[in-house]
């Protein structure tokens, strides 16, 4: 609900406004994840797999706009072929969000640790977090960053 109507308004999205939309989306991932409501936004929305919904916004700003290009040279594209585009724009949007992830303002440990897999992790289709996965999580990061210099 939050997305309805992206193509319209995607292009004209502040800073101001991105901020706007991260509190609620903060609040459904925390729900999501089942984690502590003072995790991070960036920590909160990888776990769930959730890209910042202004990303989200703009591929489909970008689909709709290629839609009606191809439209408008009386073209009609496939489904396939509309598949493949969005599948496209998608994984610019997993560029940019890996760019911003690399720089996170918080929950620095938990994107560290995910970020190196995270297209892996996004495209996982079974399994949710559950509260002790998360805390589990949150603890092999701690002990990993604070006592020894462990792989996962």
């Amino acid at each position: 609900m939050a997305l309805y109507g992206a193509p319209i308004w995607a292009e004209s999205l502040t800073a101001k406004n991105a901020a706007l939309l991260r509190r609620p989306q903060r609040a459904l991932a925390v729900r999501a994840i089942r984690g502590y409501r003072t995790i991070s936004f960036e920590a909160a929305s990888l776990l769930a797999g959730s890209p910042p919904w202004d990303l989200e916004a703009r591929v489909l700003a970008a689909v709709y706009d290629w839609r009606k290009d191809t439209l408008s040279r009386d073209f009609r594209p496939a489904p396939r072929e509309i598949e493949a585009k969005r599948a496209e724009f998608r994984r610019d949007l997993m560029v940019e969000w890996q760019n911003r992830l690399a720089h996170p303002s918080a929950g620095h440990r938990t994107v560290e640790a995910v970020r190196p897999v995270l297209p892996k992790w996004i495209d996982r289709r079974h399994g949710t977090l559950t509260f002790r996965q998360t805390q589990c999580l949150f603890l092999v990061q701690w002990i990993r960053y604070h006592c020894f210099d462990l792989e996962i």
